[in-house]
């Protein structure tokens, strides 16, 4: 019991708001020791926390649901998490584009495009076909599902491919020594693709506190 409630007040001090990712975490591991006597701290900050969400709500819209819903679930991908990447590759604009030329809602640059192009049924696809969002969705769906067969039940690894490249998450993986979401991240070796993991995987929480996995909102 005294190891619990030292475990419950660590994870208490971890501050947790909207955006933070790692106070997710700790929340969720809050509620998984559901230790009955510190339980109304527990919901006092899950509560907070989720009403800091649903004001927020038009920070998470859900933007080409069919699309979304039709090639995201039919490859067994979460859509939330296609959102969740979504809004941080190009904040929703179907005409974004990058300075290393990836284009589209879900970034991508005609080399990584072509890649998955021929698994989808994609011939001769042009630079200008990457800012159709029907095109984004299809190529974005389909290389989800390959990265979340190779780093399955660990979103963060997920995200971390999509940014950084699968070789590197999977060494960072390796040198976390375990499938501990948390100790991974930490172990992510690019700043820039640890803070796109923080940012992704807090849209993601968001957005299953909002929506269904059909995209209903809550």
């Amino acid at each position: 019991a005294g190891r619990t409630d030292e475990a419950i007040n660590a994870y208490l001090s971890i501050p947790d708001r909207i955006d933070s990712y790692y106070g997710g975490l700790a929340t969720a591991r809050l509620l998984a020791l559901n230790k009955t006597s510190r339980r109304a701290e527990v919901n006092t900050r899950t509560e907070r926390v989720n009403a800091q969400i649903n004001s927020a709500v038009n920070l998470y819209p859900a933007p080409y649901r069919e699309t979304i819903l039709r090639e995201a679930s039919q490859r067994k991908v979460d859509p939330r998490l296609v959102l969740a990447i979504m809004k941080e590759e190009s904040g929703f604009r179907p005409r974004a584009k990058s300075p290393a030329a990836a284009r589209g809602l879900l970034q991508f640059t005609i080399d990584a495009a072509t890649r998955y192009a021929a698994q989808v049924g994609l011939n001769n696809l042009r630079d200008e076909d990457l800012y159709r969002p029907e095109i984004s969705i299809l190529l974005g769906s389909e290389y989800l599902a390959d990265l979340s067969r190779q780093f399955p039940d660990l979103p963060e690894a997920v995200a971390a491919s999509y940014n950084g490249g699968e070789d590197n998450a999977a060494r960072w993986l390796k040198r976390s020594g375990q499938r501990d979401p948390g100790v991974f991240t930490a172990e992510v070796g690019f700043e820039e693709t640890k803070n796109y993991v923080n940012k992704v995987l807090a849209s993601y929480r968001a957005y299953k506190e909002l929506y269904t996995i059909d995209l209903q909102r809550r």
